[in-house]
């Protein structure tokens, strides 16, 4: 063995295990609102943000030491006081900002929280349903995809298909299949007008909260369903079908791409995106493969296999997807010119 092989691995724990703290950490900052704080208030002491935020001082100093160390939070030694740039901010703190990761801080502490019954499931099979994933999952999910709905879905992801957009702008039938909680589905339906837009989702309170979140946009041009993912309405027949996102969280992923084939107009496209990784672990040793790998089994992978489903996992990447499209009935698979670190994008035609 050879001893600085040996301190990488060891290192490398230590590394991770302050970023599993860190993410705890951030959680707290998200869900406390200790981050917008300082981001609005400027230079301050922990004392001044602990009033501001009615928190305890000391456990409030402790974090933001912590925020320091993770180069979330800036600190000047001179006035002993704590700040954020304007680009920590934008993407720590400003919910609206389309690089904001308050998601991805909400969605990891409370899916570790799992970990006892995935020993379980480790022993014994089986998985966790997404109803009983944890009440903050659904929130978390919407919260860690909003950014991209919002900022880049239509404007650069749906017009990488040529003359899709103008098409749509015309007016045709959308379905956003597992639409979780509806944001994707709204940004097609707001940007679309003329368009009708119906998402589906099998998970009845994300389903509630994306209707109320149509209703605050007074859209009448969307509706929202609950059901499994393959049950998409036969009465009618789809210019586009998008799914963002959950293929592979999917129970039976291949009955649904099934019925995305069945579904679409002769001319139409189905626009698929899975994360943005290799079919091969060996080929993802980055920080983004690394992470959907290990969202996989506490996540993706579980929710799966607790109907007894196939358990596809987070990483199935472009080889995978383009297998299950060939089997499902597609002629055409392309892969969309889109760059993105997180997302890769398909567009399929029957």
């Amino acid at each position: 063995m050879k001893q600085e092989k040996i301190e990488e691995v060891a290192f490398r724990v230590v590394g991770d295990m302050g970023g599993a703290f860190t993410m705890a950490l951030g959680y707290v900052g998200d869900r406390l609102g200790l981050f917008q704080a300082v981001a609005e208030a400027g230079p301050l002491t922990s004392g001044e943000l602990a009033q501001k935020t009615g928190l305890n001082e000391r456990y409030v100093r402790e974090w933001l030491r912590a925020m320091v160390a993770a180069e979330y939070v800036n600190y000047d030694p001179q006035s002993q006081k704590y700040l954020m740039s304007e680009e920590q901010a934008f993407v720590l703190a400003n919910e609206d900002s389309p690089m904001f990761v308050g998601g991805a801080f909400h969605f990891t502490t409370p899916s570790i929280c799992n970990t006892p019954r995935i020993l379980e499931a480790f022993r014994k099979g089986g998985g966790i349903p997404y109803g009983e994933i944890g009440d903050e999952i659904p929130e978390a999910i919407e919260r860690f995809f909003r950014p991209g709905y919002v900022h880049f879905l239509v404007k650069d992801w749906l017009n990488a298909v040529p003359g899709l957009t103008t098409r749509l702008s015309r007016g045709c039938q959308i379905a956003d299949i597992g639409c979780g909680c509806g944001q994707s589905t709204i940004a097609m339906a707001r940007a679309f007008p003329a368009s009708k837009v119906l998402g589906i989702d099998y998970h009845a309170p994300s389903i509630s909260r994306a209707r109320r979140l149509a209703a605050t946009y007074n859209l009448s041009n969307v509706e929202f369903l609950q059901a499994a993912a393959h049950e998409i309405p036969g009465n009618r027949r789809y210019d586009l079908i998008c799914s963002f996102d959950c293929i592979h969280d999917m129970v039976n992923p291949r009955s649904t791409l099934r019925a995305v084939h069945e579904a679409l107009a002769d001319d139409g496209v189905y626009v698929w995106s899975e994360p943005n990784v290799s079919a091969h672990a060996h080929e993802n040793r980055n920080p983004v493969g690394k992470a959907f790998h290990a969202i996989s089994p506490l996540h993706c992978m579980t929710v799966s296999l607790a109907f007894q489903g196939e358990g596809l996992g987070t990483v199935i990447g472009e080889e995978g997807a383009r297998a299950l499209a060939s089997e499902a009935g597609f002629s055409h698979f392309d892969r969309l010119p889109i760059q993105n670190p997180f997302n890769q994008f398909f567009a399929l035609r029957r």
